[in-house]
């Protein structure tokens, strides 16, 4: 709990000195999955995650097999994309994130439960539904 704080402190000071980023890198796409939005959107071909204020927003997402989902880090803080759980990661992806508009995509192509989290703040967990 004290890192939680110790990184909303950073994170707090860095947004009161820091300009804004601009521009995306290249999105990393790693075939093996499939994704659809949960939070009351209809499922598409893709979809995004955010990351802000160590939180991933929507923290469940339910989409359709075949969909690319794009997490997008708007923290001026490193975090990961990591799948699995906190105790025991699977192996599907495991992406650094390391500043403000970093972003990795992941192309969910089979039906399912997928569970991801942020392996520096253990709070941060995702779900992604596949159907």
């Amino acid at each position: 709990m004290k890192r939680f704080w110790r990184d909303m402190g950073v994170l707090a000071a860095l947004a009161l000195v820091s300009a804004p980023v601009m521009g995306h890198e290249p999105h990393i796409s790693v075939a093996g999955a499939s994704a659809g939005e949960t939070e009351g959107t209809a499922s598409q071909s893709s979809s995004t995650i955010t990351i802000q204020t160590f939180q991933f927003k929507p923290a469940k997402l339910e989409v359709k097999a075949g969909t690319q989902v794009t997490w997008i880090n708007q923290d001026d803080i490193r975090h990961t994309v990591t799948s699995g759980a906190l105790e025991k990661k699977d192996g599907r992806f495991d992406a650094p994130l390391v500043g403000k508009g970093k972003s990795f995509s992941f192309t969910f192509s089979q039906p399912g439960t997928y569970s991801y989290f942020c392996e520096r703040h253990e709070h941060m967990r995702g779900e992604i539904q596949v159907r």
